[in-house]
């Protein structure tokens, strides 16, 4: 049976995307150039979507998957698509949603992507990340004293409409394919690699590791964009009709549209999640206070005090750590 023991869920990236086009206004000069990478981005992960659907009819072989790591590694970090381990070899798959002509030409290491407009975009061999990252993962093993074990790595293309073109000769080419191949694939790794190298109870000390591991990535995209912190929208937003600023009254939160008047206790968790995507995870009492625009001191403090954030300092002064995810 295989085991999603890190589900997907959307990138830091995406949400953090989302959330500034949530909170900028529709005029903005640079709204233009946060959507365009809100699209990129929301196709990578429809691409990483489709890639956990055709991984789900993996059958006769047990697996731990592991979705978007982010691990450290010689004080950087390395990020995996998506990560199978099993007693008998790791695979990593690195998801490809681009639709349009693709053509690989290894000789100069490069990637072109030609839309129906004919519009082209360059990105580099994408068999070179992931052998980057397959030597990034050994080496994390060796520096957390595991054993090396039998490693492999894909490119799967997984939008329908990508037709995808390798250069003759491309040392690499068995390692690009379309999703359709997927389960043909592994099923012939399953055959090349018999010898179990970990036990299952070993995997799962791996697996515990890797995701201790994780750190989810924060941009200052403000910066970016240069967009100016001023032009960020405050406030709860209603949830229900998506005007701001909510009203808090007697703990609850109140809509100020008056064809609304949506009332909920809760709202103010999606405003602390923005904050913390868009400014960074720190938050203090005032700087609470300013963004959900509450002018009470203690209202904030039973709020941050609620919610069992981990905090640093004391008083005023003290730090509040918002969660990424």
């Amino acid at each position: 049976m295989n085991v999603f023991k890190k589900p997907r869920k959307p990138s830091v990236k995406l949400r953090q995307l989302e959330a500034i086009l949530r909170r900028l206004n529709t005029n903005h000069p640079r709204r233009k150039d946060v959507e365009e990478d809100f699209f990129k981005a929301r196709a990578g992960y429809k691409g990483e979507q489709q890639l956990d659907y055709d991984l789900s009819f993996l059958r006769d072989h047990e697996f731990l998957i592991l979705s978007d790591l982010r691990l450290p590694h010689k004080g950087k970090h390395f990020q995996l698509d998506s990560l199978l381990i099993s007693p008998y070899f790791f695979l990593h798959i690195d998801a490809k949603h681009l639709s349009g002509k693709i053509d690989i030409d290894h000789t100069i290491g490069q990637m072109e992507r030609t839309k129906l407009n004919y519009e082209v975009n360059v990105y580099s061999d994408p068999t070179l990340q992931i052998r980057r990252h397959e030597l990034q993962l050994r080496e994390w093993m060796q520096v957390n004293k595991h054993p090396l074990l039998p490693f492999e790595s894909l490119v799967v293309f997984t939008h329908p409409n990508a037709y995808v073109k390798i250069s003759d000769g491309h040392p690499h080419m068995r390692r690009i394919i379309k999703n359709a191949l997927l389960i043909e694939r592994i099923t012939n790794l399953q055959q090349k690699y018999r010898r179990p190298v970990f036990s299952h109870k070993d995997l799962q000390k791996i697996c515990r590791q890797l995701i201790k591991q994780h750190t989810p990535p924060w941009e200052d995209l403000l910066s970016k964009y240069r967009i100016n912190p001023g032009d960020i929208l405050t406030g709860v937003i209603c949830p229900e009709c998506r005007v701001a600023p909510m009203i808090r009254i007697h703990s609850k939160w109140l809509c100020n549209n008056a064809s609304c008047n949506f009332a909920n206790n809760k709202c103010h968790l999606e405003a602390l999640s923005d904050y913390a995507l868009i400014f960074g995870s720190s938050i203090t009492n005032p700087q609470l206070r300013k963004f959900l625009h509450i002018p009470s001191v203690y209202t904030a403090n039973r709020i941050l005090t609620s919610l069992n954030y981990l905090y640093a300092g004391d008083g005023p002064h003290r730090v509040y750590h918002l969660p990424l995810e």
